[in-house]
């Protein structure tokens, strides 16, 4: 069968638990084992199905509606059978015919893609020392069925038998379970999900455009170019008043140009009896600007406006928004935002961190209505701040500071060096720093508005007396020649001029700051900007931003839901862990909660389980010449802690106990359980596969994942369905690597891994290396060979020829590099004598290891029979002689 089919199925005919009575009832059966989600209606279909000798005949019909299960694929059929068959010495079982100890096969069950595997014991053996052998036998029973569930396995057997004469074989094996033990393994799931949960963050970063996606960062920018700049209808009431605003300021802005020269000192008077008026206008202008534009946003953008009456409205006030630009840039959230989420999680951010980072981006790129941003508006241009704006400030056009006065001082000196009466020429530096300050006292801007001057006329004056004071006693002292004299006086002159115009100059463009019509063209480039990012925010692409917000939003809800239950440590509904949601290639008919599955005390019944007709002692070889490998050592092992146990109404009542009161159940003889400890890669692997779990659960939902990963995924988690819903869809990937890790062990890596991701060796994940497997597949030992399933009561029934027998070596795929490159110095088992390995059955599944042998039964042993069922008069049918069936002889028998 292709490797590439549907996961076993797992059918139990014991006492009628599962066996159809027509066609829809396995259907349904099928579907709850295995739901559409992981069939597409033409692959391979595997079936196990368990039943006794007896029902081998009896459940006929039932395995008739097996083989022929509706599918494009063929159909695989491998019947368990448990229990030793009837002996003639056994007085309860009346023996006709000689057809005692004979194994009655219906005849469906030699069609072909059928065989029959006998384990009469599968303890192999019975501990004498447990209270409970019939819960030891069961408890090997399911161990047994987890094993040939693999469907590597299930193919090989399947084909080995068919290579037998009559496709029947009794079972012997040594398996090696390569894994943790359940202890390690629960506390590092647990300790895996809390990590992957992460903790409550009390804010999450803003996301910068760079980090996202280029769908996403194009949400975040500012828009086309085109839409502030084309915002305005050119003649409507929102540019006319835009515009009054421009030319108030303009006007302004050519004042100060002109009152801002030196000679504005002798000709700006009329332009400075201007300027009042000016500002009083460009603060009108603005204040009017704001309030109509508030007016556009209250009316325009509040909730519950119809978008078609805002825009009518924003018509009406002279507003137009640019068309769309073309198809939607952002996609839905299985897109840029599935990218983003994406690369959140495969970067190590646990779930509640990305959850935060998508509610932050929720809310940055959902479409806020335009009402929501007066306030911006009016941080923009702020009342307070018009109010402040007036003309009446004072000019300083000269103060009493040091800097002045020291400068006023040296000027008089240098102007006063002349001899007497040469000295009074310094008068004319000092007439100069006067009529400067009346000519800025009159071209005062705010003279009109009230606005007072200040010139310090006093403090210069002390400061020209003293520096001409000293200036003339120098001059006296050491005799400063005429020319000398002359120039000082000049020097005097242009001096005083410049510290006039730098003084004027230094004083109107301090009155200006301090008038506040400087931060005029702030505000009103304030107002322009809120209107456009106000618009753009509700308008300019507002489906695809919802439809991001939303998507954000949900995603986020989702994440922190599963962290939320991650951290409980619970499983996530809508995936059970009993029969309908075991994944492929599990036992499906047990719990895998095994730890938590409650003991039903009335799901125990005498007579349950089979007798094998042996009473009880140790399997030991028996007569003939049968390898020494299948019959093994009969001493079972002593107690272990048995990993897992069946769902409640499978065992009996109270806790199982391999010896009296130690509440502990021994493995059977043939498995070795694993006992690795965990190793330092375990815990951040099992995060690593969650974040990968989650990643492929969003982009299968999507419809983004590639076919291939789209198809190992389904047929991993086919038991669970497909997920309608996003939230479904991520919590079906935590339950996935949950069941991956029970099922297949942490060494291989799950399907829906990233190929790029390293995974660690046995060693670092387990704690224990892959040597114990090579060993296992390579020792000769004879206390180390397959055991044999049957007791020695039946072992007359197999044949002796040691050629017939069928060898089956299977180990993980990911300890295939170890197995095949370290040759055995004494070429043992598995080996040849070049060192090479025999053929292995390499599986998917990480957690088993070991060896089969398929015996096939001596000639004779095996009967096949034809079944017809007898019908009365009135037309109702019941079984026939002898429980319904017949020998086959060679004749056609009517079916049904």
């Amino acid at each position: 069968m292709s490797t590439t089919g549907a996961p076993v199925v797992v059918l139990d005919f014991r006492e009628g638990r599962d066996v159809p009575d027509e066609g829809a009832a396995l259907r349904r059966t099928v579907a709850e084992r295995l739901p559409g989600g992981g069939r597409t209606g033409s692959e391979d279909l595997r079936f196990l199905v368990i039943d006794t000798p007896d029902g081998l005949t009896a459940h006929a019909e039932a395995y008739e509606l097996v083989t022929a299960s509706p599918t494009l694929g063929s159909v695989g059929l491998l019947c368990l059978v448990v229990g030793g068959l009837p002996d003639s010495r056994d007085a309860a079982v009346p023996v006709t015919d000689g057809a005692g100890r004979r194994l009655r096969l219906a005849s469906v069950l030699r069609s072909a893609g059928t065989g029959v595997l006998w384990a009469a014991d599968p303890r192999a053996g019975h501990d004498p020392r447990t209270d409970d052998p019939d819960g030891e036998r069961e408890a090997a029973l399911l161990a047994l069925t987890d094993v040939l569930c693999i469907p590597e396995v299930f193919d090989e057997v399947l084909a080995e038998l068919r290579g037998t004469q009559v496709s029947v074989a009794a079972l012997s094996l040594r398996v090696l379970e390569h894994d943790l033990s359940a202890a390690v393994r629960e506390r590092a799931w647990r300790t895996a999900l809390t990590r992957f949960a992460g903790d409550d963050a009390p804010g999450a970063a803003q996301p910068a455009a760079q980090d996202l996606p280029p769908a996403l960062a194009g949400l975040l920018g500012p828009g086309p170019e085109r839409f502030t700049a084309s915002l305005l209808r050119a003649g409507g009431p929102a540019e006319a008043a835009h515009r009054s605003c421009v030319q108030a300021l303009s006007a302004l802005d050519e004042a100060r140009a002109d009152l801002a020269s030196a000679t504005a000192l002798l000709t700006g008077r009329r332009t400075a009896a201007e300027v009042p008026r000016a500002v009083e206008r460009a603060v009108d202008a603005l204040r009017r600007h704001r309030e109509s534009l508030a007016g556009v946003l209250r009316d325009t953008g509040s909730p519950g406006i119809p978008s078609g009456e805002a825009f009518g409205r924003l018509a009406d006030a002279g507003i137009e928004l640019p068309p769309p630009d073309g198809p939607s840039r952002a996609g839905d959230p299985g897109g840029g935002l599935q990218g983003f989420a994406t690369r959140l999680l495969t970067s190590g951010q646990p779930l509640r961190a990305v959850a935060a980072r998508l509610s932050a981006l929720a809310e940055r790129v959902a479409p806020v209505p335009a009402a929501a941003r007066l306030h911006d508006l009016e941080r923009a241009c702020p009342e307070e701040a018009l109010r402040r704006v007036s003309a009446g400030r004072p000019l300083y056009f000269a103060r009493a500071r040091a800097g002045y006065l020291a400068l006023t001082a040296l000027i008089a000196a240098v102007s006063a060096l002349w001899p007497w009466p040469g000295t009074l020429l310094v008068l004319l530096p000092a007439a100069v720093f006067l009529l400067g300050g009346l000519c800025a006292t009159a071209a005062h801007p705010g003279r009109s508005a009230g606005g007072r001057t200040h010139r310090a006329d006093l403090a210069r004056s002390v400061a020209l007396l003293l520096g001409a004071v000293a200036g003339f006693a120098l001059g006296r002292t050491v005799g400063v020649p005429h020319p000398a004299a002359l120039a000082g006086v000049l020097l005097g002159l242009i001096g005083a001029g410049v510290c006039v115009a730098v003084w004027w100059r230094r004083a109107i463009a301090r009155w200006w700051e301090e008038t506040g019509a400087t931060d005029l063209h702030t505000r009103l480039t304030g107002l322009e900007t809120v209107l456009a990012d106000a618009l753009r925010r509700q308008w300019w692409a507002a489906d695809d931003r919802t439809r991001c917000a939303d998507g954000a939003r949900t995603l986020a809800a989702v994440l922190r839901g599963a962290a939320a239950e991650a951290e409980t440590g619970r499983a996530p509904e809508g995936a059970p862990d009993g029969t309908a949601g075991r994944p492929a290639g599990q036992d499906g008919w047990t719990d895998p909660d095994w730890g938590d599955a409650p003991w039903d005390d009335t799901s125990w019944e005498d007579g349950d389980w089979p007798e094998d007709g042996h009473d009880g002692a140790p399997a030991g070889p028996g007569p003939g010449p049968l390898s020494a490998e299948d019959a093994g050592p009969g001493s079972p092992v002593g107690p272990g802690p048995y990993e897992k146990a069946p769902g409640a109404g499978v065992f009996p009542s109270g806790p199982p106990g391999a010896h009296p009161g130690t509440g502990h159940r021994a493995d059977p003889p043939w498995l070795d359980r694993g006992a690795g400890d965990g190793g330092p890669d375990l815990v951040p692997t099992l995060v690593a596969d969650l974040a990968d779990a989650t990643v492929d659960a969003l982009r299968r939902h999507a419809g983004t994942a590639g076919p291939d990963a789209a198809a190992a995924a389904r047929a991993f988690v086919g038991a669970m369905g497909t997920p309608s819903t996003l939230e479904a869809a991520v919590r079906q990937a935590i339950v996935s690597a949950r069941l991956h890790l029970r099922h297949s062990g942490v060494v291989p890596a799950p399907p829906f891994a990233r190929r790029d991701r390293l995974r660690g060796d046995p060693m670092a994940l387990l704690g224990i290396g892959s040597q114990r497997v090579r060993e296992a597949l390579g020792s000769r030992d004879q206390q180390a060979g397959p055991l044999l399933l049957c007791p020695p009561a039946q072992l007359s029934l197999l044949s002796r020829d040691p050629e017939e027998a069928r060898s089956i070596t299977f180990a993980p795929q990911a300890v295939r590099s170890v197995v095949e490159t370290r040759p055995g110095p004494d070429h043992e088992g598995g080996r040849t004598a070049d060192g090479t390995v025999d053929r292995v059955v390499w599986t998917a599944s990480g957690r088993f290891a070991g060896r089969m042998r398929l015996i096939p039964l001596r000639t004779g042993v095996v009967e096949s029979v034809r079944v017809r069922t007898w019908a009365d008069g009135d037309g109702a049918a019941y079984p026939g002689p002898e429980g319904g069936t017949a020998p086959d002889t060679g004749q056609e028998w009517a079916q049904r």
